[in-house]
């Protein structure tokens, strides 16, 4: 299996936007294995610059920490389980449904082991594709806990595993590095302690902390380093653990005293949430502190006492809170980065659409024209008297127009399909040659084919470009002459010039040119010969020597170059002169075809299809979105986030904005804070229970802590309850959904928990301690004995002691409060402790009560600083997963406006149902895009006097004043489209001052009984007329519109490999076209078959009589005077 190593490559320039961390604007592919890694990483991926193939990078050569291999990597996160379905996961029964709120679900192999559909209180047992195999509810408790502390968070997926693991890995190491520091001076601390201390072993215990202060000191040297990966930080943790048991167990055997208990409680509250190690090996640390502190009691005491069994109780709860913490927190976590992982993965799959999106859209227009437009779409719109018109002049570009001679005789040896497969075929071998040729093709008109040089970048060599690529394209016909054996040939003519180029009108735009140049360059097609290249003088002067030319007598052939005086000239064959060698080096595109033949080269063999399938652009897969993901990992900088985007002590958002956003997510671990403070104050009530005498004061405390604890649940856990008012359910949601409330409500648990709990503690202490003064209480034994006293005092002492150290936790339980919150509660409730505890070691030896307190002060001290650590921690770590997750989510948002964009612009040029078939269907790279279509209605439009009208002069802009006046046009003809009863008509193309549409191209629009169809372009054509002598009378013009509609069967579908054109072809279509050329002005000329049915809906039409047809004969035809009379 190949694993992506850790490195990402790259380095660029930072773009100006509101972001600047993280990027998902780009993808970058990991190098192959055989490609080494930068050291150099993208400090955003939004500013990584893209590095070619052939980069080499360098490695570093600084010392690093050996690395193990990814594989060792792998086997260190998979189950130790000897199962022979190692990715078996497990669910377990405290999680909560952390999809519920996702978006979207994960694939199965990425499924977090927590079965995704569990309940709170249920569980299941997972297989690799998620499905529950076995509903933990139905076992016992013991084997709920069992399989909760036993199970594997694991992903599925290995290498989604190793992915979440890089994504925390510098996060522990900087954390690591800050514990192992506290530690080293919590250390140093207890060991000045110590010194102080009158114990005999004080030396053995100093040496023994000297000792673990050096074995972290080198840990923090090892961990600093750049090369550490996931193996070494858990095997650091367990060393780390080893030392805390080590301490614990020697002061146990040189102090003999309970107040190491107190360093054990703080230790095992360190193993569950400031060291990274997973939940089953803390529970195992946790379990052997409790043991080792029952095993030193027993070999201390010979038996429990009731302190003794207080401080075991105090450690388990202790351990619960742990797992309590650690689990919930885990899944959050990992849910986090699922949650991040599924938007960069839609992100990705987005930006894969928009790729074929765009590449489509490219491929019909060029590429300043569709940007054009797209920010047109994207931007807001101005009101203006004229529609915006993509026109743009470029000089000195040589036109080239190509017919193929004989496709009538072709047409009638095939069926329409057939037909439309040869041309497809052909015409993508034209692409392909005019690729070669630096030739931009323009159109496809039927059997013409049209194509600029000089487009849309300005080249010297245009002419010779045309010339090369007419001798191409003469050279394929004729192999398909010599395969099919039909006389087949090619008519060629070049012009060089200047033109117009763009797009004109609202939908089914077709990038086109237009000119008196482009004009001449048509009818030096029409006037040419086949076989031959007829040139006009201009194309010759831009080709100078390098063609023989013969004189070429256009005039004789065609009567506008006949009219104009146009000298014409004929390129001779290559086969009968010498091309000049020059031009051979110069000429672009030929040098990469190496020795393949010219025939092999013409007919498409020396490179596959450029078509359009979902097969080019492979759908985002699940490697690319981890290696993705990693690069932007191994970019991550905490300290500079945190100092970019959070203000310093208060850790909140510079950004109002985002402040907000975040304030109202709600915290999915309060069900876990409610757990953990219930079991506390469970623990807290049995001791005081055990501990304290029955008092009025006693059980109105606990009435009050576990009136408030139990309220707050009811609240918080309001979705698993099965009945619930009204007002709570509203109280519930608030709580959910404004984390200012959560944080309130969490101040009000703490605090009423640590004034219940230390209340009657410190009542019963005032009572025992000076009991000289209080004779008349209810222990007068205990007041008269001032050795049951001490004992006494001491007792309540070492039970205040813990039951602080449980109450702090319980303040870091809450993951909800801010760390600056957290620091006032933490600092509140010691102060409180040191100023009650001098009650208590005031009958106590000087040097041991001032030992006493060292030692607890040092060891409150550094609990706090943990616990306030911890809290920074988890409070940086919650912010900048949402900043990333909110960046993510920003930038799929993005690409979502950007598909829209794109998919609006492809419904301008392609009917959807065309686009969607290229999107989205996954079929072979040469399969041609067609479909019978047996009842459409066709309709030509032209302007036949617009010819007239259109002039080149300085004062009209050469021209692009009169365009402008045909954008109108068109764009009005286009806005009627918009019309509910003109749904079923799709415009197929607008061709100069032509207009084409057709209708039933599809299921939903043919309608073959009633035929809407055909009577909604009747009314379309009527309509036509209409807007036309609507401008006429506005724009003082006298443009007079002829128009021909015909119906019967039709082949539609996209012909063109490299740039795909929309079109349908059939006889009907020749009818109708021939309706338009022999139609009269102002007259809508419709067939016989179309006369029939709107004879039958109500229409007025007038018989024309006979008229000769190109191709068909005679034919009667009618003209459609106006609309139905029921209408």
């Amino acid at each position: 299996m190949d694993v992506v190593s850790g490195g990402g490559a790259g380095g660029g320039k930072q773009q100006s936007r509101t972001w600047h961390r993280l990027s998902l604007k780009q993808y970058k592919r990991a190098p192959t294995q055989d490609t080494e890694r930068t050291p150099k990483k993208w400090t955003s991926l939004r500013q990584h610059r893209k590095t070619t193939e052939e980069s080499v990078s360098e490695m570093e050569s600084s010392p690093q920490t050996q690395r193990r291999t990814n594989w060792a990597v792998y086997q260190h996160f998979s189950t130790a389980s000897d199962s022979p379905t190692p990715l078996l996961s497990r669910g377990a029964s405290e999680t909560v449904n952390y999809y519920a709120e996702s978006d979207q679900q994960p694939d199965a192999s990425e499924r977090v082991s927590l079965s995704p559909n569990c309940k709170f209180g249920t569980g299941g047992l997972a297989d690799d594709n998620g499905d529950v195999l076995r509903d933990f509810s139905e076992l016992g408790c013991c084997r709920k806990i069992t399989t909760l502390l036993t199970s594997s968070h694991q992903f599925n997926n290995l290498q989604v595993e190793m992915l979440y693991q890089r994504y925390f890995l510098r996060t522990n190491q900087s954390h690591m590095v800050h514990l192992l520091v506290l530690l080293c001076i919590l250390f140093t601390c207890m060991a000045i302690a110590v010194l102080l201390s009158n114990y005999e072993t004080q030396v053995q215990c100093s040496l023994l902390l000297l000792c673990c202060i050096l074995i972290y000191l080198v840990i923090i040297g090892i961990v600093s380093r750049s090369g550490l990966n996931e193996v070494y930080l858990s095997f650091v943790s367990y060393v780390v653990l080893a030392t805390f048991l080590l301490i614990e167990l020697s002061f146990g055997v040189l102090i003999k005293s309970q107040a190491v208990t107190v360093p054990t409680l703080v230790f095992v509250y360190i193993s569950y949430s400031l060291l990274p190690v997973k939940l089953q090996y803390a529970v195992v640390a946790g379990t052997m502190f409790m043991l080792s502190q029952l095993i030193l009691t027993l070999t201390m005491e010979h038996e429990l006492s009731i302190q003794s069994l207080i401080n075991l109780l105090l450690l388990a709860c202790t351990n619960v809170t742990g797992v309590m913490m650690h689990y919930p927190n885990e899944v959050a976590k990992r849910q986090a980065f699922l949650e991040t992982r599924q938007c960069v993965q839609a992100r990705m799959a987005m930006q894969k659409v928009n790729q074929q999106q765009e590449r489509l859209l490219l491929s019909v227009l060029p590429r300043h024209v569709a940007m054009e437009m797209k920010a047109d779409i994207a931007g807001k719109r101005h009101d203006s008297m004229f529609h915006k018109i993509y026109i743009q002049k470029h000089e000195n570009v040589s036109i080239l127009f190509a017919d193929i001679c004989g496709f009538t005789s072709l047409s009638d040896q095939c069926t329409a399909q057939e037909l439309v497969r040869l041309l497809n075929e052909l015409f993508a071998r034209f692409d392909r040659l005019a690729q070669e040729n630096s030739c931009l093709r323009i159109k496809l008109l039927g059997d013409c084919y049209y194509c600029v040089s000089g487009l849309p970048e300005h080249r010297p060599d245009h002419a010779n470009c045309c010339v090369q690529m007419g001798l191409d394209m003469i050279d394929a016909i004729t192999l398909v002459r010599d395969v099919m054996d039909v006389n087949v040939n090619m008519r060629v003519g070049i012009h060089s010039g200047r033109v117009h180029c763009g797009v004109l009108g609202l939908c089914k735009w077709q990038f086109d040119v237009w000119s008196n140049d482009v004009t001449l360059a048509n009818q030096m097609e029409s006037g040419g010969i086949p076989g031959r290249i007829h040139i006009t003088a201009d194309t010759l002067k831009y080709l100078g020597n390098a063609y023989e030319v013969e004189p070429g007598n256009g005039g004789e052939r065609n009567t506008f170059l006949k009219d104009h005086n146009i000298e014409t000239y004929l390129i001779v064959p290559p086969e009968m002169t010498y091309v000049s060698q020059y031009y051979k080096k110069q000429s672009p595109g030929h040098a990469h075809n190496g020795n393949i033949s010219k025939e092999f080269r013409i007919m498409g063999h020396n490179q596959r299809h450029n078509t359009f399938s979902c097969k080019d652009e492979p759908e985002v897969n699940n490697g690319e979105v981890d290696e993705y993901l990693l690069c932007a990992i191994d970019a991550r900088s905490i300290d500079r986030l945190k100092s970019q985007y959070c203000y310093p002590i208060t850790l909140k958002f510079r950004d109002p904005s985002i402040e907000q956003i975040y304030s109202k997510v709600p915290d999915r671990m309060l069900y876990s804070y409610m757990t953990c403070t219930v079991c506390i104050y469970l623990a807290i009530t049995a001791g005081h229970v055990i501990i304290l005498p029955l008092s009025y004061l006693l059980l109105g405390c606990l009435i009050v802590g576990w009136l408030t604890i139990v309220l707050s649940a009811a609240v918080i856990f309001r979705n698993r309850l099965m009945e619930i008012t009204e007002p709570l359910k509203k109280a519930s949601q608030t709580i959910n959904q404004n984390r200012s409330i959560a944080q309130s409500l969490a101040l009000t648990i703490i605090v009423c928990c640590f004034l219940t709990s230390m209340t009657p503690l410190i009542k019963h202490k005032l009572e025992v301690c000076f009991s000289e003064q209080n004779r008349n209480g209810t222990d007068v034994s205990v007041a008269e004995n001032p050795e049951m006293r001490e004992t006494t005092c001491h007792l309540l002492f070492n039970y205040m002691t813990v039951c602080v150290i449980i109450l702090m936790i319980l303040v870091a339980v809450y993951q909800v409060l801010i760390s600056l919150v957290k620091l006032f509660l933490l600092i509140f409730i010691s102060s409180s402790y040191f100023i009650s505890s001098s009650i208590f070691l005031n009958h106590r030896p000087i040097e041991e009560s001032f030992w006493i307190r060292i030692f607890m002060f040092v060891v409150m001290m550094g609990l706090i600083v943990a616990l306030i650590l911890q809290a920074q921690q988890t409070e940086v770590t919650s912010r900048l997963d949402f900043l990333w997750k909110l960046q993510a989510t920003e930038e799929k948002e993005d690409m979502e406006h950007l598909e829209a964009y794109n998919r609006k612009l492809l419904a301008n040029i392609l009917p959807v149902h065309v686009a969607d078939h290229f999107l989205t269907l996954d079929k072979p790279v040469d399969e041609l895009y067609h479909e019978q279509c047996d009842s459409v209605c066709i309709m030509f439009a032209s302007i036949p006097n617009f010819s007239e009208f259109y002039v080149e002069l300085e004062a009209n802009n050469e021209g692009v004043e009169c365009l402008r006046l045909l954008n109108e046009i068109i764009a009005d003809f286009d806005e009627l489209l918009g019309e509910p009863r003109f749904q079923c008509i799709e415009k197929i193309k607008s061709t100069g001052a032509t207009y084409m549409a057709a209708s039933g191209l599809t299921r939903n629009t043919c309608d073959s009984k009633q035929y809407t169809h055909v009577t909604a372009m009747a009314d379309y054509a009527l309509r036509l007329r209409e807007q036309l002598a609507y401008v006429n009378e506005h724009s003082f013009n006298n443009f007079r519109i002829r128009i021909g509609i015909n119906i019967g069967p039709v082949v539609a579908g996209v012909i063109g490999a490299r740039k795909p054109q929309y079109d349908i072809w059939g006889n009907a279509v020749n009818v109708a076209s021939r309706m338009d050329s022999t139609g009269v002005l102002n007259e809508i000329q419709v067939t016989d078959e179309v006369y029939e049915i709107l004879k039958l809906k109500g229409y007025p039409l007038t018989c024309r009589g006979v008229i000769e047809v190109k191709g068909k004969g005679n034919m009667v035809t009618y003209f459609l005077n106006d609309y139905a009379q029921q209408n």
